[in-house]
């Protein structure tokens, strides 16, 4: 009977890891030849990594867990591991995963994935905003003098563009009339309005909260 107890309470701890993970999406920004966004999408058994920008698939693994880690094995993709499983122990907190390496024979991928932290991907679905509050948003915003974002309309659609923050153009998703997300970064934005509704700046909701004046 205790036997059975035990087989229990480890069952139930090996289905309780799979259903925080599987089916979650996580982002981070990881240096694979340079600064990319990246999501980590949990499957049933797999994960999926790729690219928030265009959706190329970065790595395909296998994965178990228990309770507190995570064993990675490679299907495909960029790295140059092959069979060497890679452990890892994760911790969610709130909607931070954030993973420590236990042991990895592959440094293509430890030195990518040890010890970083993951945001909880969420989807917004699009609203609808008129095109009359959308160009109230277009001009320039400021950081400081070197990092500016430009924010444009074309056929409807609020785009951004920051060369010197690594932005291409790149187009903005509705979420409400005032705050939108941009997929490329991961991000919201709010587009804040002064007492007289004269839009005067934007917040980049980030790890940090930053905010950018509107100077044109």
């Amino acid at each position: 009977m205790k036997k059975n107890s035990l087989l229990f309470v480890a069952t139930f701890l090996l289905n309780a890891a799979f259903a925080q993970l599987e089916n979650t999406r996580w982002k981070t920004t990881l240096q694979i030849d340079g600064q990319v966004n990246t999501l980590m999408d949990f499957r049933r058994d797999t994960i999926l990594m790729y690219t928030v920008a265009d959706s190329n698939i970065i790595e395909r693994m296998t994965y178990t867990s228990d309770d507190t880690s995570l064993t990675l094995v490679k299907i495909d993709g960029q790295s140059d591991c092959y069979k060497e499983p890679g452990k890892y122990r994760f911790t969610i907190t709130g909607d931070n995963l954030l993973l420590k390496l236990l042991a990895d024979d592959c440094y293509d991928r430890y030195s990518v994935i040890k010890n970083t932290t993951w945001k909880k991907w969420k989807d917004y679905p699009e609203i609808k905003v008129a095109e009359s509050i959308l160009k109230t948003y277009i001009g320039v915003y400021a950081f400081d003098e070197s990092h500016l974002i430009t924010i444009s309309l074309n056929n409807g659609v609020l785009y951004a563009e920051g060369p010197n923050n690594g932005l291409p153009k790149s187009p903005f998703t509705p979420v409400t009339q005032s705050k939108f997300f941009l997929k490329i970064a991961g991000v919201e934005m709010d587009f804040v309005k002064d007492g007289n509704g004269k839009v005067v700046k934007m917040i980049s909701h980030e790890e940090t909260d930053y905010e950018l004046k509107k100077i044109k």
